[in-house]
């Protein structure tokens, strides 16, 4: 059997390594269009950015695909996608064959729409981090463009540089779509206190060299950088037809409407449950847990096996300043929260209820907490307010009971 895997991000190389570990005869070849070796991502704005000589850490050493008869073939463009014929057109017009295909082309970057947007600094490649790092070192005033994890740690790296930054949030609230909102305002307060100045309720309406016109005020700047998120890379899955709605759409044992492609990690759209419906989720957790669910599903197909459902607890997280901020499963609007905090240890715990269940945890420096809720929410049991209050909010014994 030959198994193509297109994009060498973490989803694209746990796959290679999943399936080897499973089948030691197949053909595996890693298509990548970036000439470096497949490299961790979330350091990029964690710590590369502020570093005095930025480095990057690699996913695996190059001998591992040596030894592993894992073909990485490095800066390659794809042309296109040929289904009827099962092969993949390079650009550089050699063909590829394959018996199953697996896609893992990750996102981009969002373009600032506006003008000057195109001076404005993103982060999203190694070699972005490269030329980001040279620019921080150099600014005094720093203006950041969106309010999300990457913007905030963007904004929280720079400042523990010394920097003058300015965190630019369109919305009502920082983190206004990833945690409960009283969460959101104590990572706010935090940034704030280290000399952060977030302006709320603030679209960035145009950019030159030096300034950064709001609906607000003017803002002067040496440095802009836009941390508005990033949007599917779906060019090659449009191209062959298969279905496309925010990432391309699988079914639960993670295949397009063409049995013979997968799509998997930043780019699948897959169903998450009754409640919350379909998801397509940003994290290595995800991608991580797809390959390996998808390496199992490409072996059953070759011994005519029964196929593995996906099944996540998902998990995140995000280093600011001195937050270690983490969370476990997904929320909603309608969501009651229960707060667990410790202002002695700057501890944070917001559990989120729907219907009086458990789905979801936000801990702030509090890895124990976070752990329990992945074992909570995997424990198909259901979990009350109740539950958290007879036990006092120790989470811990709850999970010890339970057990």
């Amino acid at each position: 059997m030959s198994v193509v895997i297109i994009g060498a991000g973490h989803a694209g190389v746990a796959a290679a390594t999943a399936l080897r570990k499973l089948d030691k005869d197949i053909n595996i070849t890693l298509i990548s269009e970036e000439k470096n070796l497949p490299y961790h991502r979330p350091p990029l704005s964690k710590k590369t950015v502020y570093s005095e000589k930025p480095s990057c850490d690699l996913l695996l050493s190059e001998d591992y695909y040596i030894k592993n008869n894992i073909k990485l073939t490095r800066n390659s463009p794809i042309e296109d996608i040929d289904p009827e014929n099962n092969c993949i057109n390079l650009a550089s017009k050699e063909l590829i064959h394959y018996e199953q295909l697996i896609i893992a082309t990750g996102v981009e970057r969002c373009k600032l729409k506006m003008n000057g947007g195109e001076l404005a600094k993103t982060l999203y490649s190694m070699e972005d981090a490269y030329s980001l790092s040279k620019s921080i070192s150099t600014a005094k005033r720093i203006t950041v463009i969106g309010g999300g994890f990457i913007g905030c740690e963007i904004a929280s790296g720079s400042r523990k540089l010394g920097k003058e930054v300015t965190l630019l949030e369109a919305g009502p609230s920082i983190l206004g779509r990833s945690v409960a909102p009283i969460f959101a305002q104590k990572v706010a307060k935090y940034h704030k206190s280290q000399g952060i100045n977030i302006l709320t309720n603030c679209k960035a309406l145009s950019i030159d060299n030096n300034e950064v016109k709001t609906n607000l005020k003017i803002i002067s700047t040496d440095l802009t950088i836009a941390g508005i998120g990033v949007t599917p890379n779906v060019r090659l899955a449009t191209q062959a037809n298969l279905d496309v709605d925010n990432g391309v759409v699988v079914n639960k044992y993670l295949q397009t409407n063409n049995e013979n492609i997968f799509a998997i990690g930043d780019i699948s759209n897959f169903p998450f449950n009754s409640e919350t419906g379909r998801l397509r989720l940003e994290s290595i957790q995800n991608a991580n847990d797809q390959a390996k669910t998808v390496a199992k599903n490409v072996i059953a197909i070759r011994l005519n096996k029964q196929l593995l459902k996906y099944s996540p607890i998902p998990w995140f997280w995000s280093d600011q300043g001195d937050l270690k901020l983490q969370m476990v499963g997904i929320g909603n609007l309608n969501a009651k929260h229960h707060v667990l905090e410790n202002q002695k240890k700057g501890t944070l715990t917001v559990l989120h209820f729907v219907n009086d269940q458990l789905v979801a945890l936000d801990t702030m420096n509090h890895g124990l907490n976070h752990i329990c809720g992945r074992k909570l929410l995997s424990s198909n049991q259901r979990i009350s307010i109740e539950n958290i209050n007879k036990f006092e909010g120790n989470l811990k014994s709850l999970v010890n009971h339970l057990h």
